[in-house]
């Protein structure tokens, strides 16, 4: 068998988001849990915008939308499941609500597009190697729901978590941050992914009833994290869903090699 050898720019890379992993994660000595722009530029990790709607320069790059002609409203009749916006629901329980009806949507949008199944693919979060994925102790965070590209043909990652604290448009949370950084460690060590430099995380953030989708890369200096304004999930908001749905059924897209990741630094 040939020995898979990583290259040397590659290794750097790694290294370079590992020593950011750990700068990361003792925040938490310091109670910091909300980043503001001063405390990630100190980090290196750059904030754009991000939008869902249009095809401008502001959608995400290596993820694409579900595109077709007639796509099912998230309706309680179609997603057989009511979604809560009960005020007396414990702010523990407002972004988990959001995903279960999100999560009963896209398993629906499944059966109706069967070419879903054939992009993506899904295990126990406890099955891929991406770390400490939780808080337990507030503010609390975790991972609810990875999908990875089937039979790891690209090493992007989706993700749905869940954070129990709003946030405003200027700000990212620690827990944001940690999420994505440990999925793409977890990924880059795959040696399915050698000759990729890349690996791009969309995460869906429920922040409790105000969640937001980030897209996030490492170019090997910048943690670049782009993101969508916040959504408003306090009523049933029939095109938040659908919006979600379709960019989180839709397709893996963009250069991850080495001349992606130049491409980048161009930009």
């Amino acid at each position: 068998m040939d020995r898979i050898t990583e290259p040397k720019e590659r290794y750097s890379l790694r290294k370079a988001l590992t020593l950011l992993e750990r700068e990361i994660k003792v925040l938490k000595d310091t109670d910091t849990h909300i980043l503001d722009q001063s405390t990630l530029k100190r980090y290196r990790i750059r904030t754009l915008p991000l939008s869902l709607d249009g095809d401008g320069s502001m959608t995400p790059r290596f993820f694409s939308p579900l595109v077709a002609d007639s796509i099912p409203e998230p309706t309680p009749e179609y997603v057989d499941d009511e979604y809560s916006a009960d005020s007396a629901l414990w702010c523990s329980e407002w972004g988990r609500s959001i995903y279960m009806y999100l999560d009963a949507y896209i398993r629906k949008l499944a059966l109706e597009f069967p070419d879903i199944w054939r992009v993506w693919s899904c295990k126990d979060i406890a099955d891929y190697n991406f770390g400490d994925l939780y808080r337990t102790f507030e503010p609390a965070f975790g991972t609810l729901l990875i999908w990875h590209v089937a039979k790891a043909s690209q090493p992007h990652i989706q993700c749905i978590m869940d954070n129990n604290m709003d946030v405003g448009d200027d700000h990212l949370l620690r827990g944001e941050v940690l999420t994505v950084i440990r999925i793409m460690l977890g990924q880059l060590k795959q040696k399915a992914f050698v000759n990729h430099m890349i690996a791009p995380v969309l995460l869906f953030s429920m922040n409790r009833r105000h969640p937001r989708v980030l897209e996030a890369y490492f170019d090997g200096y910048e943690l670049v994290i782009r993101h969508t304004k916040t959504y408003n999930f306090t009523f049933m908001n029939v095109a938040g869903f659908k919006t979600f749905a379709q960019w989180w059924v839709g397709n893996p897209v963009g250069d991850t090699t080495k001349r992606g990741i130049r491409a980048l630094k161009i930009i």
